[in-house]
């Protein structure tokens, strides 16, 4: 009876050497699986980055119009400036979402842009006239709430989120930016609802959405893992609805000539440089 089972144990330790000469040894298990994990982040990877930000804007804008139109009035001559020129902090964090991909949130300030002076100014207009100790001031503040996203072209930052050596970067994104336009006591103002001039009593605010691309570079410090990076920055912002109410509510706006469609908007686009400081983090 004994023989009966002979065939069948021959077939299958047939099977079982034929097997496992065609079965992964347990070395090379081991490295398929360290292949597929280097796929994979190990680690959630995030960063934190302060910069700062020098811009050129329009040469010829509405407020470049806007000025001169306002120094002719003015005595002595060319009080005010052009606002030619932007300078801006910014304070970002974000996260890789790959392992070349990254997403990022932020927040910008921009220091005053404009022209503000104190003497004595002979307006030869109604409603100010000659003006004594008269402060004249013609001030833009702008902050704005910013997202992108950048692609790592060269050396992304590892699953220690390190920068081990350059990286370079390209990016984009859009953020949403408000502007308040302090202006000196007296200024005219059109008004929308009586189509007539009156005297400007708050600021004129205006908002609008910009959109902006960029090319980074990256290079480690090599103090508290800190990474140096420089930036060539493209941003549209065109506030074109600047604007302040008067006491019963009807919208003012100032204009560029005598034509009071000749409205002034606030074109604060142009290239800029950034410097940053940025500190990668592994969670």
């Amino acid at each position: 009876m004994f023989k009966r089972f002979i065939p069948l144990l021959v077939l299958l330790f047939t099977f079982a050497v034929v097997g496992a000469a065609f079965a992964d040894t347990e070395d090379e298990i081991i490295a398929k699986y360290l292949k597929k994990a280097e796929k994979q982040r190990k680690h959630k990877i995030y960063f934190a980055s302060a910069s700062f930000a020098y811009g050129k804007l329009p040469t010829e804008s509405d407020y470049t119009m806007f000025y001169h139109y306002s120094n002719r009035n003015i005595d002595p001559g060319s009080p005010l400036t052009g606002i030619w020129r932007s300078k801006q902090l910014a304070l970002n964090i974000g996260m890789m979402v790959t392992q070349k991909v990254s997403v990022r949130l932020g927040f910008e300030y921009w220091f005053k842009l404009g022209s503000d002076a104190v003497g004595d100014f002979d307006f030869g207009i109604a409603p100010l006239g000659l003006q004594e100790d008269f402060e004249l001031n013609s001030k833009i503040q702008v902050m704005g709430i910013t997202g992108g996203v950048e692609y790592h072209l060269m050396n992304p930052p590892t699953d220690e989120g390190i920068i081990n050596s350059i990286s370079v970067r390209v990016g984009g994104g859009g953020g949403f930016y408000f502007a308040k336009w302090d202006i000196w006591d007296g200024a005219n103002s059109f008004n929308l609802s009586t189509e007539t001039y009156e005297t400007n009593i708050e600021p004129l605010k205006g908002s609008a959405p910009g959109a902006s691309v960029w090319l980074g570079v990256d290079y480690p410090v090599g103090l508290l893992g800190l990474v140096f990076g420089g930036e060539v920055n493209y941003l549209y912002l065109n506030l074109d609805d600047v604007h302040s109410y008067n006491s019963l509510g009807e919208e003012l706006y100032v204009s560029y000539s005598d034509n009071p469609d000749d409205r002034v908007g606030l074109d604060l686009s142009g290239l800029r440089g950034r410097v940053e400081l940025k500190r990668y983090l592994r969670w």
